[in-house]
């Protein structure tokens, strides 16, 4: 019995944003009872959201971008006292 060969799939950015624009146009042009045009607005949306998450405007990942206020040591009776309080600020977090 001969081998099939494997077929690749190539599927792009753009392919999936025209699909994704197609579902749009459909979505507004949906037809109800009598032929009236009855958009479909929550597909619409979800298209919408799906395009924009392939085109990088959403991010999952909250960056903030704040001033940060460093303490340094105390001296309290010749005695040096170190805070450490919350995180080191060069650790790099990976959320696995």
């Amino acid at each position: 019995m001969p081998k099939k060969k494997k077929e690749t799939v190539k599927y792009s950015k753009n392919d999936s944003f025209e699909n994704l624009e197609a579902v749009q146009k459909m979505a507004l042009n949906k037809k109800g009872k009598d032929d009236e045009i009855v958009p479909d607005i929550s597909v619409f949306l979800k298209a919408e959201e799906l395009k924009g998450k392939l085109c990088g405007l959403y991010s999952d990942k909250e960056i903030s971008s704040g001033t940060v206020n460093l303490m340094g040591s105390v001296k309290i009776d010749g005695k040096e006292l170190k805070i450490n309080v919350g995180e080191d600020i060069n650790t790099e977090h990976k959320d696995d």
